[in-house]
């Protein structure tokens, strides 16, 4: 019966976000004043209007893809990919790498190894 999960995640300022997610990871969006919808392929991510963040991380999702060596070099020349999230290999099988948004929300790429 369930389909499919999509994440909801904080944002201090939508129209920011917005532009983080479609300037720096290309996604298409539609926006609702307090309230947006971002898309790219088949992920989906939401938003919404939340001015009580903190400073450190707040939220995250994991989003998966193939290629992932070739996304994490992208993504690194593009500065995204601070020293912490450097592409390792999980225990659960995934081989992953992690940005953040500018919430500080923690977006997690992995590739089934």
């Amino acid at each position: 019966m369930l389909r499919k999960a999509i994440p909801v995640l904080p944002a201090v300022n939508i129209s920011g976000t917005i532009d983080f997610f479609e300037t720096k990871l290309g996604f298409e969006s539609t926006n609702y004043g307090n309230y947006a919808i971002l898309r790219y392929r088949n992920v989906e991510i939401h938003l919404s209007m939340n001015t009580a963040i903190r400073g450190d991380a707040n939220a995250g999702c994991l989003i998966m893809v193939e290629n992932i060596e070739d996304l994490y070099a992208l993504y690194c020349t593009m500065d995204l990919v601070e020293l912490p999230g450097k592409l390792v290999n999980k225990p659960w099988g995934n081989k992953e790498f992690t940005i953040h948004d500018n919430n500080h929300n923690l977006i997690r790429f992995g590739e089934k190894r």
